[in-house]
């Protein structure tokens, strides 16, 4: 079955709801001759008029009321379809279904998560962590957050972070048995803590910035883990040399619980960015998230200002 003339089905409910071409032609914003010449090709493609026109009248045929009398409640619950979907675009209450790597969850969202929850307790926020990339509109995700360098160009992208520099660690007890690395090859001579990723399970590269260009070092170590957290507390206790983002351990660097090294060849990556298609930039609770996740952290866990109280 062919698809039905919309267009021509809209001619057809204007012109009797409205008794003339002129008025239908006005209630559609469109010129009389373009209703008419509507009205003559919808006949057309039916193969049977549903009006019957004169100087004086336009008047339904036997065919015409008894289309009329289908299309009516049909294109009434197309309407109600309609406002339904518009209703939803506008909705301030349902789930985000978000994709990303646990690290861009600890470093974007999970600072700002609390106050997210606490000024806007009717979004639901379901997280699906995950470092592969993923198909986010066949797996019904509204978004997803990944690496600047890893975004698909059809994509819309918002920065969640700033660019993030890498860091090489360990805790001041570790070097005070083992030599300080000097050059990136040097940790081959050392107790390396790896990281698995979750989704992938391969082992993260340990990649770094020479003269020569980018370069990759096949560490070693007795330890794997899949938890940055795990990983922190290892060097913290003097297991080996662990390799993050240096935001994920400011706090340690400047107590001096933790110390770096190989700073001069540490790479700096792009930073983790949203990203969406295009199609859901109309949605109000896509809008809501990103303006709250692009605030500053010390304004993200502020109040939302009180509307103005009006005179009496």
């Amino acid at each position: 079955m062919s698809e039905p003339p919309l267009s021509g089905l809209a001619v057809l409910l204007a012109v009797a709801k409205h008794g003339t071409l002129r008025a239908a032609a006005a209630a559609l914003g469109v010129q009389p001759p373009a209703i008419s010449y509507r009205l003559k090709t919808f006949e057309d493609q039916i193969g049977v008029a549903v009006f019957t026109r004169t100087t004086r009248s336009v008047t339904l045929t036997d065919a015409g009321r008894a289309l009329l009398s289908r299309v009516r409640p049909a294109m009434s619950e197309l309407g109600d379809a309609l406002e339904e979907a518009r209703g939803m675009g506008r909705a301030r209450t349902g789930t985000i279904r978000l994709t990303l790597p646990y690290i861009a969850y600890e470093l974007t969202i999970a600072p700002k998560l609390a106050a997210f929850q606490a000024r806007y307790p009717d979004i639901e926020l379901e997280l699906s962590f995950d470092e592969a990339f993923v198909d986010i509109v066949g797996e019904g995700f509204h978004a997803g957050v990944r690496m600047g360098d890893h975004i698909q160009e059809d994509m819309i992208a918002v920065r969640l972070s700033p660019p993030l520099k890498e860091v090489h660690f360990s805790a001041p007890t570790y070097f005070q048995t083992h030599a300080r690395p000097r050059q990136p090859r040097d940790l081959l001579k050392h107790n390396c803590i790896r990281y698995r990723y979750i989704g992938s399970k391969r082992i993260a590269e340990w990649q770094f910035r020479d003269a020569d260009g980018m370069t990759t070092v096949d560490v070693r170590g007795n330890l794997i883990v899949n938890s940055t957290n795990a990983l922190i507390h290892a060097a913290r206790q003097g297991l080996g040399i662990g390799w993050l983002f240096r935001a994920n351990i400011d706090d340690d660097l400047r107590s001096g619980r933790l110390v770096s090294v190989l700073d001069k060849f540490a790479i700096e990556r792009p930073g983790f960015f949203l990203y969406y298609p295009r199609a859901n930039a109309r949605l109000e609770l896509m809008r809501i998230f990103i303006e709250f996740m692009r605030l500053p952290r010390r304004d993200a866990g502020r109040p939302l200002a009180a509307a103005p109280r009006k005179a009496r």
